[in-house]
């Protein structure tokens, strides 16, 4: 629950990009291509949803295990 919560926060490519790449498990030129965007872009899209959901998971309370 926490996750999806996170998830509604990103702006919709960042979202796009991560459902792409974890939840169908494409690479990053294909979701590029999905996208619209060039494959370094959607890398870049990847990397700061990450960090963003990152951020909004440990606002919630929730931190990686140490």
């Amino acid at each position: 629950m926490a996750l999806n919560q996170a998830l509604l926060t990103l702006r919709p490519g960042y979202r796009a990009a991560i459902a792409l790449r974890y939840d169908q498990q494409l690479p990053f030129d294909e979701i590029g291509r999905i996208l619209g965007i060039p494959e370094a872009t959607a890398r870049s899209y990847v990397h700061r949803a990450r960090k963003e959901l990152a951020r909004s998971l440990a606002a919630l309370g929730w931190a990686p295990a140490r």
